[in-house]
């Protein structure tokens, strides 16, 4: 699942263009500036390390999003790097008719099909007064949390996705988003 801490896009290609049709997967910093400014880009006191945007259409980076009819999926996200595997991104999506529970079961899915990942936990906890959800895991030592709830705006959804780090610094990243 680390392969998804960027924002959900397993790889750039070099003829991406944010403003054509969307017929290749892709990100870069300022391809998308009006979801860019809907992320968090203070956490832990810092600034993020990167802060991009990007989008996703083929069949294989939209994964379980297709099963609820998603045909393409815009997403920016922050990261910040605390050193070893230790890391949190801040992200959004949006898609017309994306729902939090959609991107939960992209993320689930695709921690249940990675090698050597174990789904330690799943749960559902409410998040600025709406109904999110939670899949931690396992992967040798290291452990990932992702938390998805839904943004004030239609058709967005906020996420965080915590690289080794306590409970206390994955509150940290909630909240973060300010309620939004």
């Amino acid at each position: 699942m680390l392969g998804l801490i960027a924002g959900c896009d397993r790889g750039a290609s070099a003829s991406f263009d944010p403003g054509g049709a969307c017929t290749t997967d892709g990100r870069a910093a300022g391809a998308y500036p009006d979801l860019e400014v809907k992320v968090p880009t203070v956490y832990m006191d810092g600034p993020p390390e990167t802060l991009d945007s990007g989008r996703n259409c083929t069949a294989a980076n939209l994964g379980a999003l297709a099963s609820f009819g998603i045909a393409e999926v815009r997403f920016a996200g922050a990261t910040w790097a605390f050193g070893g595997e230790r890391a949190a991104v801040l992200a959004i999506f949006n898609a017309e008719g994306l729902s939090a529970e959609s991107v939960a079961v992209f993320y689930s899915n695709s921690a249940q099909g990675a090698a050597r990942t174990e789904v330690l936990a799943q749960s559902t906890p409410a998040i600025a007064g709406r109904a999110g959800f939670r899949i931690d895991t396992k992967t040798g030592e290291r452990t990932q949390n992702v938390v998805v709830w839904p943004a004030r705006d239609k058709d967005v959804v906020n996420v965080v996705i915590a690289n080794d780090l306590p409970e206390a610094r994955i509150q940290d990243a909630i909240d973060a988003f300010g309620g939004n």
